[in-house]
């Protein structure tokens, strides 16, 4: 009898199979079915298929049961029928372990051409990839003109499609339904996505007519200035002239502005643009004035009106002119911001910051007054310059237990908990989500509840974020972690209230969180940081798999945050931007004479990091609260922004930093 590792479970586990037959784990704790669970899945891994399903068979009340059948089918998939897997994905229709497998299954069916089947099982919305093998499956069946007319949505894209789609794209193309209308459009859409190694590939389903100007359309996105300075016969009378005129000018507007302008005014009414086409280009000309701080911009935007729903221009153009601080065109142009931005905390904010500049005072005081109320960023610079408090205003949601006792026992949130119990996140939250997905907003409530109740802090706060119901601090701004957070703080003489901010805005206290560029953990460190940081505090360098682990992520992410605040003049606003955007980023933004750090603030040209500050600053003063400390009003956190040469470094571990 092959002999047990010490300390396994395994063999008590089988001899309560033995001694209570059929009796399964009912009676015993989740903690005992958690490890019988994980023995199962041990046993599995070995291929002892007898094993696992004696220990299978008794956990079968136990939440996460239907992972183990999941696991069992996989292992066997070449031996399964399609009545097995129907079954499943029937039985755990509710789960996402159903989609998974029907997706397996497809695969299965495709690679064996299994094409009558793969009709029965497939659905939409499951990917390129299983959507060709759908077209196929259609083609091989006997229904091909039912296919060639879906085709036509897998041409239309600006990257390269799946292997898994050339058959039935080639399919479509030897019937003769690829039209140099759709082939040049497909081209189209790759230059305009800048993917014009692509479009090189695409060229051979080009006429001779239509290769000779994308050959000329590749030539102007490497030098945009030559569609204006000479006659472009290729393109003359062409279909494609316009657009490609557009692209050229829109192109010139971000490398050369001054160039774009040049070519605007002296060409402006034999631009071959229409209505439509016209405006996104002098748009694209505004935006680069802006983003140049061009020395004639006011007068350049005081001669364009945004249209009522382009947002971005509305507000760049008033931020090109608080870069000027020019007050009464500021005012002018708030009047002018569509409904959905006028009424927002932020330009209510500006515009009584205008006011007061410009000898409104008692309506400025008046704005500041009634923005005051609100608990947000801007509310609180508000009540700052007013001298009101802070409106902090906390009420827990008041549910009955009974209500939300009900939800626990819904099969989807169960396996949900059992899954963050044993840090499997990404199985959790799917389960979460798809649990979740048509409850009402009470429910909703409920289970941010719930969730808080687990300690699954980021589904609390995420949940309960899509009922609308912000009054609940206590689990909006929990206080996990907080020995290690004051031990850190301490020890680099950190503002802790400042520290759980970065924490909460880096990643809701979800311990595993990984960001699409890679950066890890609570404090969301890329693993280069990581390294860096820990050169500097003599530190062993950290394997990236461990970031995810609470107290080494705290430990290298305040330290982080302490090098660059001391990098930045122990600037807190700075270091915030800083820790989103990075040092670098945050010295090419240092102005040219010292602002006010509301002002820098509202001109950080990356709009993730700007509201990245905001929600720091306005949630350290929130922590603050939740802590029971003194507060620090944003007014004590946000010190002005000098120059880069005014900035005074200071020493990090005996060392000077280098600015």
């Amino acid at each position: 009898m092959q002999q047990f590792k010490r300390g396994s479970v395994l063999p008590i586990l089988l001899c309560l199979l033995f001694l209570f037959p059929g009796t399964g784990f009912a009676s015993q704790d989740l903690d005992t079915q958690r490890k019988a669970f994980l023995a199962a899945e041990r046993i599995l891994a070995t291929g002892d298929l007898n094993k696992f399903n004696t220990l299978k068979t008794s956990l079968k009340d136990y939440p996460l049961y239907p992972y183990l059948e999941y696991k069992a089918l996989r292992l066997q998939l070449a031996k399964l029928d399609s009545s097995q897997v129907d079954a499943f994905i029937t039985t755990y229709a509710d789960s996402p372990l159903s989609r998974q497998m029907r997706r397996v299954w497809l695969s299965r069916l495709a690679d064996k051409g299994k094409w009558w089947t793969y009709l029965v099982f497939y659905r939409p919305n499951l990917g390129t990839t299983l959507q060709c093998h759908y077209l196929t499956a259609l083609m091989e069946t006997g229904k091909a003109e039912k296919a060639l007319k879906q085709a036509k949505t897998i041409w239309l894209h600006p990257r390269s499609r799946p292997d898994e789609c050339d058959t039935i794209l080639e399919t479509w193309i030897n019937a003769g339904l690829l039209t140099p209308e759709l082939a040049w459009k497909r081209v189209a859409l790759a230059m305009q996505a800048s993917q014009g190694r692509f479009a090189l590939y695409l060229k051979r389903y080009l006429s001779p007519e239509q290769q000779a100007t994308l050959d000329l359309w590749r030539e102007l996105q490497r030098d945009p200035v030559q569609a204006f300075n000479k006659p472009q016969p290729l393109l003359e009378g062409d279909s494609a002239h316009n657009a490609i005129m557009l692209d050229s000018f829109k192109r010139l507007a971000r490398r050369d502005v001054d160039a774009a302008l040049d070519i605007w005014q002296k060409n402006i009414a034999h631009l071959p643009f229409s209505k439509e086409q016209h405006y996104q280009a002098q748009r694209a000309l505004m935006l680069g004035l802006i983003r140049n701080d061009h020395p004639d911009l006011l007068a350049h935007l005081g001669n364009f009106t945004p249209t009522p729903d382009d947002e971005r221009l509305h507000e760049s153009r008033l931020r090109g002119a608080l870069k000027q601080q020019a007050w009464p065109q500021i005012l002018a142009w708030i009047n002018e911001l569509p409904d959905s931005l006028k009424h927002s905390d932020r330009w209510r904010y500006w515009e009584a910051r205008a006011k007061a500049e410009t000898g409104n005072k008692l309506s400025a005081q008046s704005t500041l007054q009634a923005l005051a109320k609100e608990r947000s960023y801007h509310g609180f610079l508000a009540a700052d310059l007013v001298d009101q408090a802070y409106r902090y205003d906390s009420t827990p949601l008041d549910l009955e237990q009974s209500g939300i006792d009900h939800l626990a026992k819904r099969p989807g949130l169960m396996r949900a908990r059992e899954l963050f119990q044993l840090g499997r996140f990404v199985d959790a939250r799917r389960e979460w989500q798809m649990s979740i997905r048509q409850l009402n907003r009470l429910d909703l409530k409920r289970v941010s509840k719930l969730a808080q109740s687990w300690g699954w802090h980021d589904r609390a706060i995420f949940t309960l974020a899509r009922t609308g119901y912000w009054d609940d601090l206590e689990l909006r701004f929990p206080l996990e972690h907080m020995t290690l957070v004051e031990e850190k703080s301490n020890a680099k003489a950190l503002d802790n209230a400042w520290i759980f901010a970065v924490m909460r805005q880096e990643s809701a206290f979800s311990s595993d969180a990984q960001s699409p560029a890679g950066a890890m953990g609570l404090m969301q460190l890329m693993p280069a940081t990581a390294k860096f940081i820990a050169r500097i505090e003599n530190i062993r360098a950290p394997k990236k798999a461990h970031l995810v682990r609470p107290e080494l992520n705290i430990t290298l992410g305040t330290a982080y945050l302490n090098h660059v605040y001391q990098q930045l003049g122990t600037n807190q606003v700075l270091a915030t931007a800083a820790y989103n955007a990075g040092p670098n980023n945050v010295r090419k933004w240092l102005p040219e004479a010292t602002l006010p750090a509301d002002i820098w603030v509202e001109l950080i040209p990356f709009n993730e990091t700007r509201r990245y500050t905001e929600r720091v600053l306005s949630y350290a003063a929130i922590y603050d609260q939740r802590l029971n400390q003194p507060l620090q009003r944003l007014s004590m956190r946000m010190s002005p922004i000098h120059p880069r040469s005014q900035l005074a470094a200071k020493e990090v571990n005996g060392k000077d930093v280098a600015l």
